[in-house]
């Protein structure tokens, strides 16, 4: 259903709503053949569009803890800092990769001065939770150990893994990073927030309230209320200070509205921001508010040190 966008949208934001792409309407995510088949076809496809990223940026791939990274930095002499901001990828935890979603991990570099590990965590359906979860930690714990990470961030299913990972080093004694930053971030797999519903008719990704709950299972099986998949039901007592942006019109606003309510009153720092009319990680495209929303969140982890 398209809804004419509000006019204090920019032009290019407007017209992303008005002739949005076409939403992945009913994969079946539990079937490792054609889940393998779409990465074939989309991955190649989202990663081109990193031609279109502006200014310098390098990368290089690399081990973390045996688990495969690619770092992003605005140069050579960059990669190799100390001190470094880890992102997580979206991708409903079956698709996505630190190529395909580096269109927020670079500028996350560029503006910071600091090299970017990006996670090339384990998918489902072939590695179900707490997969992603363990190579999240074993990455940030490896890096804290040599370094510092001064900020964690991550989009949608990334998003909430920058929760549970960070829960799951708390509750192993393990260093923190100074920051989170949550975008769009999918923390309630039970899918049971007032708005995947009321919303779905406006979202443009995320039209079908039956897909949420079914790419859900592929990666949490019959426990999708667990807090390792679900962090929005974990302790989030002694989590650095977050901010949370997300979009008016996407069917994950509940998960951010309720999230920035637990994390407050854990006694959690946190900073709800709601991007009106607004769809699902907009950071990714090439809109002027993306660059505003990313340069706030730059800001943001940078204001741990």
């Amino acid at each position: 259903m398209v809804v004419d966008p509000p006019g204090h949208l920019s032009p290019e934001a407007r017209a992303h709503l008005l002739d949005p792409p076409p939403p992945l309407v009913g994969i079946d995510a539990g079937d490792a053949a054609l889940v393998a088949g779409l990465r074939a076809e989309l991955h190649p496809v989202w990663e081109a569009a990193n031609a279109d990223i502006a200014g310098r940026w390098v990368q290089r791939s690399e081990e973390i803890a045996g688990v495969p990274v690619v770092r992003f930095a605005p140069d050579e002499d960059a990669l190799d800092g100390d001190e470094v901001h880890v992102h997580l990828h979206g991708g409903a935890y079956f698709l996505g990769s630190p190529l395909t979603n580096a269109a927020i991990a670079v500028p996350v570099a560029q503006g910071s001065g600091r090299s970017v590990v990006s996670v090339d965590y384990r998918l489902a359906p072939e590695h179900r939770c707490p997969a992603a979860v363990d190579d999240a930690v074993a990455v940030l714990g490896a890096l804290g150990e040599r370094g510092r990470v001064v900020g964690l961030f991550g989009e949608s299913a990334g998003g909430g893994l920058a929760v549970a990972a960070a829960v799951a080093l708390r509750e192993a004694g393990r260093p923190l990073p100074g920051r989170l930053g949550l975008l769009s971030p999918w923390v309630d797999l039970t899918c049971s927030g007032d708005t995947y519903r009321t919303l779905a008719a406006v979202d443009p990704d995320f039209p079908d309230p039956a897909d949420p709950p079914r790419w859900a299972a592929a990666y949490a099986g019959d426990r999708p209320g667990d807090p390792a998949a679900s962090p929005l039901f974990a302790d989030l007592a002694g989590l650095p200070a977050t901010l949370i942006q997300v979009g008016g019109r996407e069917v994950l606003r509940s998960d951010s509205c309720r999230l920035a309510g637990n994390l407050r009153e854990a006694g959690v720092d946190a900073v709800l921001d709601v991007w009106d009319g607004l769809w699902h990680v907009w950071h990714l495209f090439p809109v002027p508010e993306a660059a505003r929303a990313l340069a706030e969140l730059i800001d943001f982890l940078e204001g741990a040190n």
